[in-house]
């Protein structure tokens, strides 16, 4: 994976202590990570202890997305607009996963939101709230940041936190169930977060569930559904295997009123996606089935499991 820098260093200064704030508790927390908050907005890593349970150190280049959820229609390539209520929805996978869904349909935003949060919040205790600059998290999403954006990142949060899902692997008998954001603290004055993550989030991110994306291509995809949704689900394949249109369609939630309409969506996400370099060539054969080559838009970790398997078979 390219490892380059991918967001821009942020010249803020310090955030001032919280004053104003009528809650003690509230107040007291900020002002202790004041000093934290004015590090990530430099994007320098806070010094912390280190905690008990906490998720994998990510680099900086890259953002975690679990492979299953990628795989799936969890978060869907649809328009904000076009959201649907959802309650105990079963959804759209591979198989050996289900996936079940209540309430407002989150979609690829959703998900590079989701994948940030998490990002920054790895050095710190699953189950401790963490403290997050708004204008830090917009800026990471290449976002800009001002009234309007403040206040979609505040829907945006809303989100994560009312919506809860249930995976389970039918291989392993093992099932997720609950929320992914446990809940939040706004501060709307300032744009300040306490964002708390599920303490049972670190069962999704074992070694082999989860796969490190490149950010500053996923930054360039921003405002693209299909072809984000796609960076995805083939970062989450060692080497993609033939896949039909069919499939895809399918399982990206797309609301493509026909099948030929996808098909002429996919093709340009395909473009996309080679443009930004997360794949070298791509092919739709007289079968409709895809093949993909991402050539050296492989990552080590993926390229070494390829090795182990084909050791084995030798």
């Amino acid at each position: 994976m390219h490892q380059t820098g991918c967001v821009e260093q942020l010249d803020t200064g310090p955030i001032q202590a919280a004053d104003g704030i009528r809650d003690p508790e509230f107040r007291a927390l900020l002002e202790r990570m004041g000093q934290r908050f004015a590090a990530q907005e430099e994007e320098q890593p806070p010094a912390l202890p280190a905690p008990q349970r906490r998720l994998p150190v990510f680099p900086h280049a890259a953002r975690p997305v679990v492979n299953a959820m990628a795989r799936s229609a969890l978060f869907a390539c649809v328009q904000g607009k076009d959201r649907q209520i959802l309650d105990n929805v079963l959804l759209a996978t591979v198989a050996g996963v289900e996936i079940r869904f209540t309430g407002r349909q989150w979609n690829q935003d959703d998900h590079d939101l989701l994948m940030q949060l998490v990002h920054m919040a790895a050095p710190i205790s699953l189950g401790e709230y963490v403290p997050l600059s708004g204008y830090a998290v917009l800026r990471a999403l290449g976002r800009d940041a001002g009234g309007t954006q403040y206040q979609a990142l505040r829907e945006d949060v809303r989100r994560l936190v009312t919506g809860t899902v249930s995976l389970r692997h039918s291989t392993q008998k093992v099932e997720y169930m609950g929320s992914l954001v446990e809940d939040a603290v706004h501060d709307e004055r300032r744009h300040h977060w306490l964002i708390r993550l599920s303490p049972i989030l670190l069962t999704l991110y074992s070694p082999s569930a989860y796969t490190l994306v490149d950010w500053e291509q996923r930054r360039q995809l921003r405002g693209k559904d299909l072809a984000r949704w796609l960076h995805l689900y083939l970062a989450t394949h060692a080497v993609p295997f033939p896949v039909k249109v069919a499939t895809l369609k399918h399982l990206s939630g797309s609301r493509a009123s026909a099948l030929r309409t996808f098909r002429q969506q996919l093709r340009s996400a395909l473009a996309e996606l080679r443009t930004v370099g997360a794949l070298v060539t791509w092919e739709i054969d007289a079968n409709d089935v895809l093949y993909v080559d991402r050539g050296t838009a492989v990552t080590e970790s993926q390229r070494q499991h390829i090795t182990r398997h084909s050791q084995r078979l030798l």
